[in-house]
């Protein structure tokens, strides 16, 4: 047995970190998913320089460090700027845009990562005309290590692929990593929450929850979902993923159609009775539910403090992973890519590319060069990988946008209605071969063309 091979969970330890994952965050996972456990263990253990036997001991016995540690290792964070901009443009038309300027906006950004989506938020108010109305935006995360980085507020370009050049002149400040501006920043207030566990932590006029409910069961969806709704202020907006949309249908709210998105709104302050709660406090071990009398109590509002603004010091980039003792390139490439490093991220994959023929490879190439600019280079990569897997759904998808921004429409449509092709006969919930996290039922969500 090789050393690394020891480090490694056997079946059974294995299947019980999952079932810690689900009691503590809400985990469910896929199998596509387990390999992110292993590596989350593995990583979590390695930070807290404990070798295997004694970190599980440590996790078996509640120890709250070791439980914290193992879910920020493992959680997914991708994100980036403006993720599915028509969700944005839906929320300016229906409401940033029309709020009254002498009333104070309270958003909230439930499973925020590494701060992305609530900086994009912050921008969207600001572009929409309500600098100095008092706006606010909670940002919430299981992950006290991501909240970490998102207070810090310096992104590189994988964060930023795809950004408007405007909005990056306009609310950034620097290069690699590029700084958020104060004036964005001041309006974000970062807190750990879980969402399993905590009580909502206020009322909100709007709540974005996006590719957060795709990784619970669906008690705890259910769960979740009665819980941001009761959240909502009257009028209040839900934005939640394409693939989460479905799951929201026995609530009581209206589904407005915007931009080619969809918007949840709470009508009025009545909602349906909630689902038998599900109690799962963080690092107590398994947890067991109140009786069915015991009442629930109303959260108190939060108050929103701005965070104090100051020059934040360029970070230092952690060293880049190397390929373990199997070649694994690719997981390597893309660990530079999210961190910023696209030189890195594509020596890397053009090594994996090579060496293990990976079409994962050539398009992780394709949104390198989207990063840089480079829309031919990043439509050559796209095909590569579609040479090596001509079914590759994600890839295609990759051309519909690419072919788009250079105004070769006929080509796009013919990627969409490639990708949509590829998607025939795959159920919604099945988790598809490509870069990030996603399954076949979001992007067939992600790929209906919006309506005129």
């Amino acid at each position: 047995m090789t050393p690394l091979e020891r480090e490694l969970l056997d079946e059974s330890e294995l299947s019980w970190v999952e079932g810690l994952l689900q009691r503590t965050c809400g985990l469910s996972l896929t199998p596509a998913l387990r390999q992110s456990v292993q590596a989350g263990f593995s990583s979590a253990a390695q930070r807290l320089g404990a070798d295997r036997s004694r970190f599980l001991d440590a996790l078996r016995t509640g120890d709250p460090r070791s439980v914290s540690t193992l879910i920020e290792s493992t959680v997914i964070c991708e994100t980036y700027f403006f993720r599915h901009p028509e969700h944005f443009r839906a929320l300016q038309e229906l409401c940033f845009r029309r709020a009254d300027p002498r009333r104070a906006l309270l958003i909230w950004s439930a499973g925020c990562a590494t701060g992305e989506e609530p900086y994009s938020l912050a921008m969207a108010l600001l572009s929409a005309g309500r600098a100095g109305c008092g706006d606010r935006v909670l940002a919430t995360d299981v992950s006290e290590r991501a909240l970490q980085t998102a207070r810090i507020a310096c992104y590189g370009e994988w964060s930023m692929r795809g950004l408007d050049q405007l909005l990056r002149n306009r609310y950034f400040s620097g290069e690699k990593p590029a700084q958020v501006i104060s004036e964005v920043r001041k309006l974000v207030v970062f807190q750990q929450h879980n969402l399993i566990s905590d009580r909502p932590p206020g009322l909100f006029d709007v709540i974005v929850c996006r590719n957060v409910l795709i990784y619970f069961e669906a008690e705890t969806s259910a769960q979740v979902l009665h819980n941001l709704a009761s959240a909502l202020s009257p009028e209040g907006l839900l934005v939640l993923g394409h693939a989460e949309l479905p799951l929201a249908a026995s609530l009581d709210l209206e589904w407005i159609d915007r931009s080619g998105t969809t918007i949840l709104c709470r009508p009025h302050a009545n909602l349906p009775a909630a689902p038998k709660p599900v109690h799962r406090p963080l690092c107590k071990g398994p947890s067991t539910s109140p009786p069915a009398s015991s009442p629930t109590k109303r959260a108190a509002p939060v108050v929103l403090i701005p965070a104090v603004v100051a020059p934040a010091p360029e970070p230092a980039p952690p060293p880049a992973p190397a390929a373990d003792a199997d070649g694994n390139l690719f997981d390597a490439a893309r660990e530079a890519a999210r961190r910023g490093d696209l030189a890195e991220a594509e020596r890397l994959a053009v090594q994996s590319g090579e060496s293990e023929l990976m079409p994962e490879a050539h398009l992780l190439l394709s949104m390198t060069a989207e990063a840089r600019g480079d829309l031919a280079g990043a439509t050559e990569a796209a095909r590569r990988a579609l040479y090596l897997d001509p079914g590759m759904a994600v890839a295609h998808a990759m051309l519909v946008s690419l072919y788009s921004r250079l105004g070769r429409a006929e080509e796009s449509e013919r990627a969409r209605r490639n990708a949509m092709n590829a998607l025939e006969g795959v159920e919604d919930g099945v988790p598809l071969r490509g870069v990030e996290s996603i399954t076949a039922g979001a992007l067939r969500r992600a790929l209906v063309p919006p309506q005129p």
